[in-house]
């Protein structure tokens, strides 16, 4: 799967709160940083699922926009706009993956 198909199928599942699709496209020991940090925010499937089903679970309208993507080899950055997100009206960020064959393995955001 093309890296791009990756990252776009977590996009897919976070704008559907789908949980189980959501961590399947993460690796099981995937990291995700907040932008410049050297320590994870979050590390393995079971914090990703603690975290993110928090998050759909109180955001009903949750919804991620893509606004512009660049792949670079097994890298794929993200501009996105989130509305509906624990009461935030609107969220831009960007986000960086790195994907392996078949997962995220790696995520940097940056807000």
């Amino acid at each position: 799967m093309a890296p791009q198909e990756i990252v776009q199928r977590q996009l897919d599942a976070y704008n559907n709160r789908d949980i189980e699709t959501f961590l399947a496209m993460h690796a099981a020991n995937a990291e995700l940083y907040a932008f410049g940090e050297t320590l994870p925010f979050v590390k393995g499937q079971e914090q990703i699922r603690t975290t993110y089903a928090e998050i759909f679970d109180t955001s009903p309208n949750l919804h991620s926009k893509l606004l512009h993507r660049i792949v670079l080899g097994n890298k794929v950055i993200d501009h996105e706009e989130i509305t509906g997100r624990k009461g935030v009206d609107i969220l831009e960020f960007i986000a960086i993956y790195e994907v392996d064959e078949t997962t995220i393995t790696k995520a940097h955001f940056m807000k």
